[in-house]
């Protein structure tokens, strides 16, 4: 890889984490700011929201992924800082995906490997174990 394309490439992941992090804080807080406008979000009021030690609160199983990109279209606050939180979770991975498809761009198979497996890896720590 000559010196040009390595400054590309570190361009490249360096504008990626900077726009996810960029846009899931922007959604966490613009999601913040409904749920204090509307005094809650998806009929659970504020202060049960914001009651940490309520058995009644929030899990994240009760924000299914399927469910968040339509509720934060439909404008629910609590959907919105969920989307924001997946957008920072989602972050890393692409950077992991952009190393990858350079690698294989580069023809460079034992990188290719590696990073197939921390891919492989993470999704099956997101989506298959709970």
């Amino acid at each position: 890889m000559s010196a040009d394309s390595e400054d590309k490439f570190s361009l490249a992941i360096s504008a990626i984490l900077k726009v996810g992090v960029m846009v899931s804080l922007f959604l966490i807080v613009l999601g913040s700011v409904l749920i204090f406008v509307n005094n809650g979000s998806n009929g659970i009021p504020l202060d049960q929201l914001a009651n940490v030690s309520s058995i009644s609160g929030i899990n994240s199983r009760d924000l299914p992924l399927s469910n968040v990109v339509t509720g934060a279209i439909h404008g629910s606050g609590l959907y919105i800082v969920a989307l924001g939180l997946w957008v920072l979770v989602f972050t890393p991975i692409s950077v992991v995906f952009a190393s990858l498809m350079n690698f294989i761009f580069e023809k460079n198979r034992l990188y290719v490997v590696m990073s197939t497996i921390v891919l492989v890896n993470l999704f099956l720590a997101l989506f298959i174990v709970s």
